[in-house]
């Protein structure tokens, strides 16, 4: 059965937040049907783990009628019954949106508890679990542009939302009659909603795998105007390591970013800050975190007069390393390591070194935090046990206790293997980079994004099925692997991967999150001239350009 879409009058007086009906009322007496179109043509939906996209009017924007319509969606979905952990960064209109979903939840029968302000994303990944709740949602748009938000749902195992929970979901948040302007009125209640903090057990389950080292190694931090330096602060000093040295003007939280490049660490200029803030005081490590403090950035001082920031792929073999090879986590052949179908190949081929089992998930969190679970048990053996999961997009989990990506704990792992590197082995993360490249051969990875100009992912995913390449620049394909229909038992995903001759490959899908193609390139092999990876990078530029 179809359903009708709300008109703007309908949604006009549905909507309480006096900035987006004065945007709608706007459009409509200036009779500006482009900008209605824009935000009523579509709506909003579901992406990597929720929704996310531009702040303003209509059900294709963020704002507190689809924030309404997402939690009475959510509670139907739950049968109206259950607890819900809500916790929220400090981007614009986040604590206005948790508060919305709160009220929505408790009015439709479910008990909301909600987390400290201005949380991480991680912490609410973990108290979902910790609290015993049925579901989690997390009011952030992560490293997206300052006028962006969203919503991230996590289900009672602590995890991100996977098909097809998310799709029941969204066909009832799409079903949803547009919620009262105003919602009941619950009085002064000075314990509503219901407050809880799970920042001191999420600090100890983050900690309990971490070595405790006698040596100190200063670092340069920003969390981007975001709101991770106070828990870095305290991991920290926990392993008494001290508290890093802040770039000042990024360190507090600002929903408008005003003192940073951009909210996304893979933005190279964005790290300038802290780089710099690294050269002031001597030290060879700058860390960042992204705003909801779930990525980690990492440059290191490479060279003479150089700074080399590094690679998703670089960081995640590095970690890999570390956690297995340096004995920060015990075990053997029960190891689970996971990383996506679009990252690099090296730390596949690390953890089979090291006795562990390396799984390959689609890409998201939702899907490498589940690695283990899709293992079949093995009589006479220990439970499968996942110790780290990456992916090349700046996301690490080095542990099992935040079933999701975890930028405060990558950042205290990092620390401390720079740590023992440079006390213990008297070694730099290059030159630990460069040994593992003796030990499994040089592995170079890539990413380009391209914009869509209006056009959606899936057409432009189309339009390349339609003229499958035979070449990327001058190097053969020499096979095509399309995951739509699933391969391997993975979910079906919008994904095509060209393996080419010498090793090399190719992955092409449509960002979860934002208006992009993103295609990931890696070489293996000698550098040879001229750069096969620079030339992978722009034939595929090329392809997606003249499509």
């Amino acid at each position: 059965m179809s359903i009708q879409a709300p008109s703007p009058q309908e949604w006009l007086a549905a909507d309480p937040d006096p900035v987006t009906r004065a945007e709608l009322e706007s459009l409509i007496n200036s009779g500006d049907q482009e900008g209605i179109d824009e935000r009523f043509g579509d709506r909003l939906r579901f992406g990597t783990a929720g929704i996310r996209g531009p702040m303003g009017a209509g059900p294709n924007r963020m704002n507190r009628v689809v924030v309404r319509q997402f939690a009475a969606a959510l509670a139907e979905w739950l049968n109206f019954r259950g607890g819900v952990v809500i916790a929220h960064d400090a981007r614009q209109n986040s604590d206005i949106f948790a508060a919305d979903i709160a009220e929505v939840l408790a009015g439709a029968g479910c008990w909301p508890v909600t987390l400290h302000p201005n949380s991480p994303t991680p912490v609410l990944a973990f108290a979902v679990a910790q609290l015993t709740c049925a579901a989690g949602v997390m009011v952030t748009a992560s490293h997206n542009p300052v006028g962006d938000n969203g919503l991230k749902l996590y289900l009672a195992d602590g995890a991100q939302v996977i098909p097809p929970h998310d799709q029941a979901i969204e066909a009832a948040m799409a079903a949803q009659p547009l919620p009262p302007c105003d919602l009941p009125d619950r009085g002064p209640d000075p314990e509503w909603p219901q407050k809880v903090s799970v920042e001191v057990e999420y600090m100890a389950a983050i900690l309990a795998n971490v070595p405790r080292l006698n040596s100190f190694h200063p670092l340069a931090y920003t969390p981007l105007q975001g709101v991770g330096l106070r828990y870095v602060n305290f991991a920290l000093a926990e392993l008494e390591n001290g508290e890093p040295f802040v770039v000042e003007d990024e360190a507090e939280p600002d929903p408008f970013f005003r003192n940073v490049v951009s909210p996304n660490p893979e933005d190279h200029d964005t790290l300038a800050k802290v780089i710099r803030r690294a050269e002031q005081i001597d030290t060879p490590l700058a860390l960042a975190n992204d705003p909801d403090a779930d990525r980690l950035a990492a440059a290191v001082w490479a060279y003479e007069n150089e700074w080399r920031v590094l690679t998703g792929d670089e960081i995640g073999a590095l970690l890999c390393d570390w956690i297995l090879g340096l004995r920060v986590e015990s075990g053997g052949d029960e190891r689970v390591v996971a990383s996506s179908i679009v990252s690099g190949r090296l730390v596949g081929r690390i953890a089979e070194a090291r006795g562990a089992t390396h799984v390959e998930t689609l890409t998201g969190f939702k899907w490498i935090a589940r690695a283990a679970d899709s293992l079949q048990p093995r009589p006479g053996h220990l439970p499968w046990r996942f110790v780290f999961g990456y992916e090349e997009a700046l996301g690490f989990a080095c542990n099992n206790r935040v079933r999701d990506k975890d930028g405060i704990s990558a950042a205290v792992h990092f620390t401390m293997m720079c740590r023992w590197l440079a006390y213990e082995y008297g070694r730099t993360p290059i030159e630990r980079l460069a040994e593992l490249m003796d030990e499994f051969g040089l592995h170079r990875t890539d990413q380009v994004s391209m914009k869509l100009d209006g056009r959606t992912g899936s057409e432009v995913m189309s339009a390349i099925r339609e003229r499958l390449p035979h070449r990327f620049g001058s190097v053969e394909i020499m096979e095509t692997t399309d995951y739509r229909d699933g391969v391997g038992g993975l979910h079906p995903a919008d994904v095509l991967r060209f393996d080419l001759a010498g090793g090399s490959r190719v992955s092409l899908r449509p960002s979860g999150t934002e208006p992009l193609i993103k295609g990931y390139i890696e070489v293996v092999g000698d550098i040879a001239f001229p750069d096969p990876l620079l030339a992978l990078s722009e034939a595929t530029r090329e392809l997606i350009l003249n499509l």
